[in-house]
């Protein structure tokens, strides 16, 4: 809802303080509910937030570098 008023870069600066962090240009993740790092097929990396519902989050290759960099992976 803030993202559709205030745009998604001025959520993203707002909420990184909490670590809140963008992965892809639609998506802000909480990098402290993520359970696993799953690699796709192609190599593509998406973030599991729930174990049990297996949901998964897409990683974008721009923003990969800078998120296995905070994982420390």
């Amino acid at each position: 809802v803030q993202a559709a008023t205030r745009g998604m870069d001025n959520v993203e600066r707002s909420l990184a303080p909490y670590g809140i962090r963008r992965v892809h240009r639609r998506y802000l993740v909480n990098l402290r509910r993520v359970a696993e790092i799953e690699r796709g097929i192609r190599g593509e990396l998406f973030l599991i937030t729930d174990a049990r519902a297996h949901e998964l989050v897409p990683v974008s290759r721009r923003h990969a570098p800078d998120l296995r960099r905070m994982l420390g992976i």
